[in-house]
């Protein structure tokens, strides 16, 4: 037996079918990283960091590990000028360091959004000029 099929409902009929096809899917976030950062001795007693945050939300740093007792420190004293904003790219320097020591250096972010959280970088040991 053949049936026709009037056209509001194959319309219909076509609608509910490939109403899922046509359905924009969820967008999560991108993956949140750590910064991407590089350290290097500039003067004496002063090292730099070039800061970039790879994200499109969040603030990265660079921190420190000084003297025999690890004591920590923000590259650039914490200032705004420090941060890296998303995708920004920023210089900034630890000074007052003795020459000929070694300190150990790395990155973090911190995902300000409402998912929260952190990403440190890597570890390196750096020896001041």
């Amino acid at each position: 037996m053949i049936r026709r099929v009037h056209g509001a409902a194959l319309l219909a009929l076509a609608a509910a079918t490939f109403a899922p096809f046509t359905t924009a899917p969820a967008v999560a976030d991108a993956p949140f990283t750590a910064p991407r950062v590089t350290f290097a001795g500039t003067a004496p007693g002063t090292v730099t960091a070039t800061l970039h945050n790879p994200n499109d939300r969040g603030q990265c740093w660079a921190e420190a590990g000084i003297g025999p007792d690890n004591n920590h420190a923000f590259f650039g004293e914490a200032k705004p000028e420090s941060l890296a904003g998303p995708g920004q790219t920023v210089e900034t320097s630890l000074t007052g360091l003795e020459s000929g020591s070694t300190i150990t250096a790395r990155g973090g972010c911190a995902d300000t959004s409402p998912a929260g959280g952190y990403e440190l970088g890597e570890t390196v040991t750096v020896v001041v000029p």
